[in-house]
């Protein structure tokens, strides 16, 4: 299992093409996620009402239905990966019906992160270590809806054993596309968030399969 064939594979299932139906749908579907969940950023210098809102706003949209919307983001990829005609749109909104588990696997994720940051000295090392660890949880999730929180990520840092560098390396790969895609006015780097999430997706089957097959 190589990055290069990650990424071939992922241009595979999104159709090639940049304006392949496929491609353009998990486009939809990746822009929709990140409007549902913002990331407002601004200059707390003002201090104005506006921004303290705003913030507000970004942070608890994130903090209630992010693990709901990462859930409907790997089900729609990773069905794609294994298989379906097309992406479907809905599958973004699945994770609504798992909402309480979703809630609490995010919550626990970064809480957990967060806390192995805060080791004096390396923590900062140590909790970007553990993220790598936690990075598959979500897509556990997909396939053992009934798991716990606990369950999700004690089976994502058993697949990312050993593999946490590759799967830095396959992120960080996609670093050119996205300065490539700010060239133009940065619209372009929208066609590369659906790219690099089905390289995830791929990723995490790969692993899924070697795994069953002590591999």
């Amino acid at each position: 299992m190589t990055n290069p064939e990650c990424r071939a594979r992922a241009r595979f299932h999104l159709g090639e093409s940049i304006f392949h139906t496929n491609w353009m749908t998990a486009l939809v579907i990746c822009l929709v996620a990140s409007l549902l969940t913002p990331s407002f950023s601004g200059s707390s210098r003002t201090a104005s009402p506006t921004y303290w809102m705003l913030l507000a706003i970004s942070f608890l949209l994130n903090f209630l239905i992010g693990g709901a919307l990462q859930f409907g983001l790997c089900l729609a990829f990773l069905k794609k990966e294994r298989g379906a005609a097309k992406y479907e749109f809905g599958d973004l909104f699945k994770g609504f019906s798992l909402f309480g588990d979703c809630f609490v696997l995010a919550f626990m994720q970064g809480l957990i992160v967060l806390l192995w940051c805060l080791i004096p000295i390396a923590g900062i090392y140590f909790g970007i270590k553990k993220s790598y660890s936690f990075a598959l949880a979500f897509y556990v999730k997909v396939d053992y809806p009934n798991a716990s929180w606990r369950e999700c990520l004690d089976r994502s840092t058993l697949l990312m054993e050993g593999y946490r560098s590759q799967l830095f390396c396959l992120g960080f790969s996609f670093i050119g596309w996205y300065l490539l895609g700010a060239l133009a006015c940065g619209i372009g780097t929208l066609w590369v968030t659906p790219y690099q999430q089905a390289a995830f997706a791929d990723f995490y089957e790969q692993r899924r399969i070697r795994s069953i097959n002590g591999m």
